[in-house]
């Protein structure tokens, strides 16, 4: 069972220009759609601002506590790649355990918002996978 990217989108707070973008992020699971929202700190990057909506989302979609914690969210242009790289790092834990997750994607630079979100999720997917499983037992 894994968590399906829907949808994101960045909506600026207020009507100032300077004003920074909040990211929403929507997911599926078992047909039931979890948003994640997320507003930036002071000088945050949109990457680093939908990669933690997208974390949000994925706390409030598992069915035990969790604790996901953003480290890094960075795009990467390669010369060996025609289009971006974008990497996720994640801290995870989970009971007494820790966890340090790594995702990525590779997307068109005109998809890059979505990307971020999917490298996130690639991340924490695989422990998301486990952490269901366990609890239909």
């Amino acid at each position: 069972m894994r968590l399906i990217l829907l949808d994101v989108q960045l909506k600026p707070l207020t009507e100032d220009a300077d004003s920074p973008n909040e990211a929403y992020v929507v997911l599926s699971l078992r047909n039931q759609r979890v948003i994640g929202r997320y507003t930036p700190e002071k000088d945050q990057d949109e990457l680093a601002t939908i990669a933690t909506a997208t974390l949000d989302a994925v706390q409030q979609a598992l069915p035990v506590p969790v604790r996901l914690n953003l480290k890094n969210a960075i795009k990467l242009t390669p010369p060996f790649l025609d289009s971006p790289l974008l990497v996720v790092i994640v801290d995870l834990y989970y009971g007494k355990s820790h966890f340090e997750l790594t995702g990525a994607c590779q997307c068109e630079e005109s998809a890059v918002n979505r990307g971020i979100a999917q490298a996130a999720l690639d991340a924490t997917n695989r422990l998301v996978s486990f952490i269901l499983s366990e609890q239909k037992k």
